[in-house]
């Protein structure tokens, strides 16, 4: 099961209402897929709202142009459950349940009349663009140039972030930073880490990979007003809208949304990346052609809100020169090893603990081994950006390890001493790999 056809049966899976056979298939999906995953979250919380509200919310009358809106909609069968029965009554079918102007109609039942009408300037903005062929993104991203496309830090200066995409005659796409590119040609999404000189491959040909979920979500516009709008609704996010003139003299539509992580202020990983961070999300619309000019994204900081990321061109339906998907390798790339292999002694690295992983780690950089080092990688061999900047070094303090909601990853504080006479305070973040019970190193270093 694809994200479409995974998506065109949420509701229907959260409600029971799949056999047996598309319910383990779409469960098979949303194991793998985040985006589909967050999207079934949302769509459950919303259920449990909806249930809640019990009989009122079936007898909450709408707005003239959302009637108009969804009497143009086919009626799909009748179905018992609460979101299922909403749908039906006002026309909708289960998957177009999941659609924007669905999501609207929600909007208008559970939001105040100013959150509903931000609402249907989004549903409109992505009805504009519904039938796009390509799209090209360009913006600026407060970010370490080779680090994850994700991450943020709001005292890193801003680096350019370039978005691709094509949706016919086939899917390609690219994603690019000053030291990171990723290029998914049609067959297979290839990451390269340009200082590194390291290359990730994933098979075959997918709509995401390398945590570059949020700008693929930014570059879809239907499936941002869905998740934005869902997540708005189930997690009772404020939505505003302002009008304002534009520097070309036309009117503009300003969406405002409130984007809450849902991670207490002390998790570590809170504000680390996109995903885990306390947003304000500011969309603007071009008012007549109704279609998405421009994205801001403001951290929610201690003292004021800072911007960390402004997209500020979209280009849509352009030509896109060819050589934009292909991805020139230096020829000594070292390719990361997706399985991590079971040691002769691989008991003994396997009752190691987090803490006792970190140091033998940084005891074989000490020593320059790095074969041992290697043991704690999940790329191999060894790159050299690791060799220049570890090797020789002296531990100098290993702390005891933490965790974070946001991460399956242990986190173990150390102390440590660089060849050059630098003193590194850092955390490292490590991961068990199943299969054989050792901890890798998963960053911080």
């Amino acid at each position: 099961m694809n994200c479409a056809e995974c998506r065109e049966n949420l509701v229907a899976c959260v409600e029971g209402l799949l056999d047996r056979e598309e319910s383990l298939q779409c469960q098979a999906h949303l194991e793998t897929c985040a985006a589909c995953r967050a999207e079934y979250t949302a769509i459950t919380r919303l259920q449990q709202q909806l249930a809640a509200r019990g009989p009122a919310t079936a007898g909450v009358s709408l707005v003239n142009p959302v009637m108009r809106r969804v009497q143009a909609m086919q009626t799909e069968r009748e179905r018992n459950p609460i979101m299922t029965k909403l749908f039906t009554r006002w026309g909708f079918g289960l998957g177009a349940a999941v659609g924007a102007t669905a999501v609207m109609l929600i909007a208008f039942l559970v939001f105040p009349k100013a959150q509903a009408t931000a609402a249907e300037v989004m549903t409109k903005g992505a009805q504009a663009v519904a039938k796009l062929t390509s799209i090209h993104l360009r913006g600026q991203l407060r970010t370490l140039p080779a680090d994850n496309f994700s991450y943020i830090n709001a005292d890193c200066p801003f680096y350019t972030i370039e978005f691709w995409k094509q949706s016919e005659p086939d899917l390609k796409w690219r994603i690019e930073k000053p030291q990171r590119v990723v290029v998914m040609d049609g067959q297979s999404a290839v990451m390269l880490i340009k200082n590194a000189g390291l290359a990730f491959k994933v098979p075959p040909s997918t709509t995401s990979a390398f945590d570059t979920d949020w700008l693929q979500q930014i570059a879809n516009l239907s499936n941002t007003i869905t998740n934005e709008l869902n997540n708005a609704i189930a997690n009772g996010w404020k939505m505003n809208l302002a009008e304002e003139t534009g520097a070309d003299g036309r009117a503009k539509d300003v969406v405002t949304i409130e984007a809450k992580s849902g991670l207490p202020d002390n998790d570590y990983l809170k504000n680390s990346f996109v995903e885990t961070a306390d947003t304000r999300r500011v969309y603007v619309f071009d008012n007549q052609s109704e279609r998405l000019e421009s994205v801001k994204i403001y951290l929610h900081a201690a003292l004021d809100d800072k911007l960390i990321f402004e997209l500020d061109q979209i280009d849509y339906n352009q030509s896109i020169d060819p050589a934009v998907w292909k991805l020139d390798l230096p020829a000594d790339v070292s390719w990361w090893q997706n399985e991590i292999q079971k040691l002769p002694d691989n008991d003994k690295y396997a009752s190691m603990t987090a803490e006792q992983a970190t140091r033998a780690f940084f005891e074989a950089c000490s020593q320059e081994n790095w074969i041992e080092a290697e043991k704690f990688l999940r790329e191999s061999p060894v790159d050299h950006l690791l060799k220049q900047e570890l090797g020789g070094l002296e531990i100098i303090q290993i702390g005891t390890a933490f965790t974070s909601n946001a991460s399956p990853d242990q986190f173990v504080p150390y102390e440590i001493k660089l060849r050059n006479g630098y003193n590194k305070k850092l955390n490292l973040a490590l991961r068990k790999d199943q299969p054989t019970g050792r901890w890798f190193v998963d960053g911080g270093w």
